[in-house]
């Protein structure tokens, strides 16, 4: 990969993770202050609002689907490492990017899937939060597993990582 080129990727990639802490933590505390205040409403005013629990379920999909996609940026999600550490460091790094790849190619078949089911959502619209039909709120699963599929893609086919990663 040309040096120019692979210093653009990274300065994607960091504004990436830049922009996906910011999110993570505006959704931690935005969903943490609504919370509060329906448990405030509910046992101090006998009231409350109805859109309330659903939002905080869509908001913890959306932490969900946007957790995982940092994970996946930090090359800090789940590994199931079997050989790679009986494995010489060069064989290790090979393993490494076919398991990227295939995990790339997982991630693109679960887009498939999830834009189906955010058109079968579309489909028979039955329910709304905050005047927003709900598979507005479900388009998280297909953009997020997209993302995930095009960083498995880099890690497979870019430059080592030897150095920067973390053990899981």
């Amino acid at each position: 990969m040309p040096p120019r080129l692979l210093r653009l990727a990274r300065r994607v990639s960091d504004i990436a993770a830049a922009a996906e802490t910011t999110a993570l933590a505006l959704l931690v505390s935005g969903m943490v202050l609504l919370a509060a205040a329906q448990i405030l409403l509910r046992n101090f005013f006998q009231t409350g609002f109805l859109w309330a629990e659903p939002l905080l379920g869509m908001g913890l999909l959306w932490l969900t689907m946007l957790g995982a996609l940092a994970a996946t940026g930090a090359r800090r999600h789940i590994v199931i490492d079997l050989v790679g550490h009986f494995c010489p460091p060069r064989l290790r790094a090979g393993i490494k990017r076919v398991t990227a790849l295939f995990a790339a190619l997982i991630c693109g078949l679960l887009v498939s899937a999830a834009v189906r089911f955010c058109l079968f959502q579309k489909e028979i619209e039955t329910d709304r939060i905050l005047r927003a039909p709900v598979w507005v709120y479900y388009l998280v699963i297909p953009v997020a597993f997209g993302l995930m599929a095009l960083r498995f893609l880099f890690q497979a086919i870019g430059p080592s990582e030897a150095g920067k990663e973390r053990l899981s």
